[in-house]
């Protein structure tokens, strides 16, 4: 996945970049998060320039270009914006030196300054850029917040995913996404899930048709985003599945490489199935802290049979 440069410009506001030089390479792109500083490539190591990486300039790499004499000035930005950059970033509100500016329109290398601090316009952009590079992927399903937990509810459709969703959002909990659900790794190791744009607060129940839930439920009814800490499966009541009845076992479903852990629910005439997701976001919550119900119970029941089997043979 990549970013096109274009996409920086309209970051303006709040990374405040200005371009200045360079806009018909808008359309470069840029291939990884990380920020490079390009200290080393100014002095002649090129190989050390990493292809479609943003390249930020502070106070060291500006005093250095200044310091050379014309020659060496030009030879060193102009092997830089040869190099197979994204874009340039010059920080600190530095006077961009005119034979870097030339180099850029030249080579076509959009060229920007920030009145920011290197730090700070390097962790934003490096956060910016994190988010849109992230890994995502696109499931049938409906994630809510439950108690404070991301629950992904799963299963074939027509099961009754949305209709256990109306029922949650009745007892105050939060929609995040009916039917489509985009999944990213964001942070490292983390899944999070939102809504398309189209279907942005909206539910769809058979036999009612589309509702908006901000309409029904209130502005507080939603949320755009949030993690993803548990996956609920519906299955039919009939189908032929082993279930764990002690709750023992512990079953993953796994997006972009990270297991999630899987509860399945079995479907029978009579169930509350909103007050079993409800229950399982607790059992989650406390298994985070620890305290395993099931675990406990198999031990205390293990060791009420050894005390018997002792006084038996005693």
């Amino acid at each position: 996945m990549t970013v096109t440069v274009r996409e920086v410009v309209g970051l303006r506001g709040s990374l405040k970049l200005k371009l200045i030089a360079g806009g018909r390479g808008l359309g470069r792109e840029i291939e990884a998060p990380r920020v490079q500083k390009p200290a080393l490539a100014l002095a002649g190591y090129l190989d050390q320039i990493h292809p479609g990486r943003v390249q930020v300039l502070g106070n060291a790499e500006i005093g250095y270009l200044r310091r050379l004499s014309a020659p060496e000035a030009v030879r060193a930005v102009e092997g830089v914006c040869r190099s197979p950059v994204a874009c340039l970033v010059v920080t600190n509100g530095n006077r961009v030196p005119d034979v870097l500016r030339r180099a850029c329109s030249r080579h076509r290398v959009p060229l920007f300054t920030t009145d920011q601090v290197t730090a700070a316009a390097i962790r934003g952009l490096t956060r910016w850029l994190e988010e849109r590079l992230a890994p995502e992927t696109t499931i049938h399903g409906v994630l809510l917040r439950v108690i404070g937990l991301g629950v992904l509810l799963l299963g074939k459709s027509g099961i009754g995913k949305s209709e256990a969703a109306l029922a949650l959002l009745n007892r105050g909990h939060l929609l995040v996404a009916d039917d489509v659900v985009k999944v990213r790794e964001a942070p490292p190791g983390e899944l999070r899930g939102r809504c398309t744009e189209n279907l942005r607060h909206h539910l769809e129940i058979r036999g009612l048709g589309v509702l908006d839930v901000e309409q029904l439920f209130g502005t507080l009814s939603t949320l755009d985003e949030t993690q993803i800490d548990l996956a609920i499966e519906l299955v039919e009541g009939d189908a032929r599945i082993a279930l764990d009845r002690l709750g023992l076992e512990e079953r993953h479903t796994n997006l972009l490489g990270i297991d999630i852990p899987t509860l399945q629910i079995q479907l029978r005439p009579g169930r509350d199935v909103a007050t079993l997701v409800e229950v399982a976001a607790r059992s989650r919550q406390l298994k985070a802290r620890g305290i395993h119900s099931a675990r406990r119970f198999v031990q205390r029941s293990d060791r009420s049979l050894r005390r018997a089997s002792q006084r038996g043979s005693s």
